[in-house]
């Protein structure tokens, strides 16, 4: 699987498809309270309304990181791609600099706790 479409938003079929071959769907295990300062970045939904929220898009990825034994790479990838979902989550609905910054840094602080303990959830 190449990284454009590794990376690539999944269609309504993509999406229910793996969920019937055997993916829960999006369980919060991404570090993910589904919040970041009040804005609402995951949900346990296998909704595919709930797919573009970072961390449930970011649990699709690691589903098919697992499922096809996908390297290091691709992982990093779905990691830089969750924190920066997050922080244009965060640009696009808090106001002012102060609650944006803190919301920037809790974004890089999972992305940095991923990089040190994602590895464990990529593997199958």
């Amino acid at each position: 699987m190449n990284l454009e479409k590794f990376l690539a938003l999944p269609s309504e079929a993509e999406w229910f498809g793996e969920i019937q071959t055997g993916w829960d769907g999006p369980d919060g295990s991404s570090a993910s309270t589904d919040h970041i300062m009040g804005i609402r970045i995951g949900r346990t939904s296998r909704e595919y309304l709930d797919m573009p929220l970072p961390a449930n898009l970011y649990d699709y990825r690691y589903h098919l990181g697992r499922k096809h034994k996908l390297g290091r790479k691709l992982r990093r990838a779905a990691d830089v791609a969750y924190r920066d979902d997050c922080i244009r989550y965060i640009q696009q609905k808090l106001e002012g600099r102060t609650m944006i910054r803190i919301g920037v840094v809790r974004a890089w602080f999972r992305y940095f706790v991923l990089r040190l303990f994602g590895w464990t959830a990529w593997r199958d």
